[in-house]
Parts: C-alpha cells; structure tokens; sequence
C-alpha cells in the first residue's frame, strides 16, 4: 500500500471538488466536536494516563472540524482536522478519505483512516459518544494502539428480519509515534489488516473483531543505538530480543444490551505477539449504567495482565565500563516496555444538558503491582511506589 495514499485522493478530487463547491453549497456540510478535560492523581510518586497529582486541563482536552462533500450520490470526500492540546498526539490533518457508497449496503473506504479494532476506535476523540470521561485505559492503552492507518476500508451491513448484520475489511500501513509510559518510538508498521463482525438483535449488541500487523519496523534512535551495541558486544541473542521487527495478531470480542433505563457493555482483548515484549496481553472491561432523565450513573471495572517476557539482561558487570553502559542501557530500555498489570473501579456521572452538550465526573480507584509499569510512570527515585492510586476527572463534551 503506497505510503502517500492520502495525498494521491485529495490530489485527484482537488480540482473536481473546487470547481462543484462553487456552483453549490448544499453539498458540502461541516460538524465537529470538542472537549475540555481535567484531572489529578492522587500521589507524587507516578503519573497515570499523563495526569500526576497537580490539575490538568491539557491531557486529553481538544477541538476538531469535519467537512463532508457529496461529489455526487455514491461518492464523496471526508476530512478533519483536530487541534490536540495533549503532548502525545499530533495536531492537523486526522483523517482524510474518499467514499464510495454504490448501494445502502456497501461502502467503499480509501485514505487516511480510523483502525475499527474496538467498538469505539472510530469514535474514540468524540467522547460525547461514550459514558466514561476516557475509555477503560486497560483496553483503550494508547501504548498499545495507534490511531489511523492509509489504506482501505470495506463495509457491507444488512438485514435478516430482526438481526442486523455487519461485516467489515481493511487493510493498510502506519507511519508514526506508538507511545510506552512517556517515551515515543518512530515505527513503520506494514501490512495492517483485520475484519469485524457484529450482530444486533433488539437491544443486544455483539461484535468481534481481529487485526494482524505482519511487521513492525523500529526507526527510533534510542533502540536502534542499544541494538548496534550489544551486536557489536557479541550479544546477537540478546540483541534480538530488542529489534521490532515482527508482527502481532489483536482479538476483541465486545457485547452489551441498552434499554431506555439501562445498559451493559463489555469488551475483552488479547494480543498475541511474536515480539517477547508484546505478547501474551489480556484485558477487559464491564460498564453498567442507570438512566435517571437525563442523568446516567455508571460503574465500570477493568483489568489487563500480560504474561512475564521482560528481557533478561545477561551482560555481566564490572569487567569494563562499555559493558557497564550496555547492561545499564538495557535495563533502562527494558523498563520502557509495557507490563501492564492493574486492576480498576470506575464510577462516574455523566449528565446531558441537551442533545449537543454533556458534562461528566468521575473516579477511578487503580490497584496494580509493585515492581510492574501497571499502566504508571514511575521514576528511578520512587521505584517503591506501591502502584495504587485514585484518578479524579472531570469533562464537557460538545458535538456541533
């Protein structure tokens, strides 16, 4: 899949759509969504989610606009552009994507666009469309996934009597930032592909889903550097295990049942990886929440556990200060690695002033294990932090 595939759409329809916007204006239809988020953890001695124990408004606080262009009636042109206030996620152009919709059944994807891997990985910005401040961490991990993909995207839905079925492909690369605690690493990621299946039946909903990266190329300096050395050491071995330079397989399997009173939604993931520091990942979490008008009490629990592959640091100490610097370079980037034990309770408000604006509160009591990541930041100097905390959030959500 060429890697420009994105510039090539919007080259192609520049001069078409140009010309069509100044002949009409009801073809072209703009909407976005914004969202001001805060938050405070509990204790000095972590960070979690990027949030540690001063108030933060700049996490996960944002802005988009969406335009929307109807080329004619089976084809059209989305765009939108997102303005991030956070410090791991780009602002600009977020995805852009050339529809082809021949019949109410099908729809034909191409461009930059959103991996459909969990139920709200199209949505995940847009948190008007969820109960949570932010989705389940254990499972929504931005250490884990990354947002878009360019390539192609294939939908097909229909009806047998009650049942509404929908089957979806995809298939495509990534070239960006992937995130572990507050480290970034330059990745190319080859051949994503995956397909979802759900059912809806009434108020029941079922959906799974599977995505399988053939190859992740690591272009970070840091890593690259460590892997050179410990090659040049004569610790081929254990210089392999650094490289990512394999693949991955993502399974998801989600239900839930909504009523005008109540509803339960649960999603559960599991990675299975050939890189040692990816695989064997477990997680999932259960929400139930209460209507009352306009108000929505809701409680979730979650958890994540991942097999024990951290990397054995075989180079011995004290037989001369290069091999000092290697063992004390592996330790350091072994640390970055994910070993995401935690547990977590979640309770929470989510209040709907009108149909385009909600406001939402929440806390959730975090439990991991002592010498894990468990989803924390911790310094070298607080390596004793026992990795239990409280998050407070607060949020407004707009969709316009």
């Amino acid at each position: 899949m060429p890697k420009y595939i994105t510039t090539v759409v919007f080259i192609i329809l520049a001069m078409p759509m140009t010309s069509a916007i100044a002949g009409t204006k009801d073809e072209l239809a703009f909407s976005g969504f914004a969202r001001v988020v805060g938050g405070q953890l509990s204790t000095n001695e972590a960070s979690y989610a990027n949030y540690d124990n001063s108030w933060s408004f700049s996490e996960d606080s944002l802005i988009a606009l969406q335009a929307d262009y109807a080329i004619n009636t089976q084809f059209s042109i989305s765009a939108q552009g997102i303005l991030h206030s956070g410090s791991d996620r780009d602002s600009g152009l977020d995805w852009l994507y050339l529809t082809y919709q021949p019949s109410s059944s099908w729809q034909f994807n191409v461009g930059r666009l959103r991996i459909p891997v969990l139920n709200y990985s199209d949505v995940i910005d847009v948190g008007f469309s969820y109960p949570w401040v932010n989705a389940p961490e254990q499972v929504y991990s931005r250490r884990i996934f990354y947002s878009g993909y360019e390539g192609l995207n294939v939908r097909y839905q229909t009806h047998l009597g009650n049942v509404g079925i929908g089957i979806e492909g995809y298939w495509g690369d990534f070239d960006g930032e992937v995130f572990s605690g507050q480290e970034a690493f330059e990745v190319d990621i080859n051949d994503i592909y995956g397909a979802v299946f759900s059912l809806n039946y009434k108020g029941f909903q079922f959906r799974s889903s599977i995505a399988r990266i053939s190859e992740v190329v690591d272009n970070s300096v840091q890593i690259d550097q460590l892997v050179g050395g410990l090659t040049s050491a004569g610790f081929d071995e254990l210089a392999s295990k650094f490289r990512l330079d394999d693949g991955l397989s993502v399974y998801v399997f989600g239900a839930g049942y909504i009523s005008l009173d109540w509803f339960v939604n649960a999603e559960a993931m599991s990675v299975d990886s050939d890189l040692d520091v990816l695989s064997g990942i477990t997680s999932y979490y259960l929400t139930v929440g209460r209507y009352y008008n306009s108000v929505l009490f809701h409680a979730t629990i979650a958890r994540s556990r991942q097999d024990e592959n951290s990397i054995e640091n075989t180079i011995p100490v004290g037989v001369s200060p290069l091999l000092d610097v290697l063992s004390t370079s592996v330790d350091t980037i072994n640390a970055l690695f994910p070993t995401d034990d935690l547990d977590s309770l979640t309770l929470g408000l989510r209040w709907d002033y009108n149909t385009h604006l909600a406001f939402k509160t929440e806390v959730s009591f975090l439990k991991g294990k002592e010498g894990k990541t468990s989803l924390f930041y911790v310094a070298l100097e607080n390596a004793d932090f026992d990795r239990r905390a409280s998050l407070y959030q607060v949020g407004v959500e707009w969709v316009f």
